[in-house]
């Protein structure tokens, strides 16, 4: 697949935003076939063309949303992708419960603030899960408020800025 990352301009400069990506697997094999770690291998890539500027990095973090602590283990070739690798993330708004109930905004106001609470206080605001827990933020934000940044609506922690490819963009549109 070719991913076209969003661009942040400033001044004479200009920078690719950081992308989430979630990689899942939603088969099952049988216990006893699992005796060993199964290593997945994940390859990312930069046109030559912008190779002498841009180097790629990978930030992997354990979604096991069925366990904590649980372990991740990374290796590759260093030259080509730096992976660094958190066994600690939690992410305690995910799953969604059963009852989540996508059509009321009370339920998506909810799980924002579940998410703020978690960034403003559990998240490293240097991560890489900072920057996929804001932008998730700001996506669960717009889907209880809307309308926003026109109507009613509460103010977030002044912690999360009003930043990003999606806020942005959206901010953007609602003025039209």
């Amino acid at each position: 697949s070719t991913i076209f990352p969003g661009i942040h301009y400033q001044d004479n400069h200009a920078s690719l935003q950081p992308m989430s990506l979630t990689v899942f697997f939603p088969s099952t094999l049988p216990r006893q076939s699992l005796e060993r770690n199964i290593p997945i291998r994940i390859s990312v890539s930069i046109d030559e063309e912008y190779g002498s500027f841009i180097t790629p990095v990978i930030e992997v973090a354990s979604t096991d949303l069925h366990r904590r602590g649980s372990s991740l283990h990374c290796s590759g070739d260093l030259d080509d992708v730096t992976m660094l690798c958190d066994s600690e993330a939690v992410i305690p708004f995910l799953p969604l419960p059963p009852s989540f109930n996508s059509v009321d905004r009370a339920h998506w106001e909810s799980v924002s603030q579940k998410i703020q609470d978690w960034l403003t206080t559990e998240v490293d605001t240097e991560s890489s899960l900072w920057t996929w827990g804001h932008d998730t933020f700001w996506l669960v934000f717009i889907a209880a408020h809307p309308s926003f940044p026109m109507g009613k609506w509460p103010m977030w922690d002044p912690h999360i800025p009003l930043e990003g490819s999606f806020i942005e963009q959206w901010l953007e549109h609602s003025s039209d």
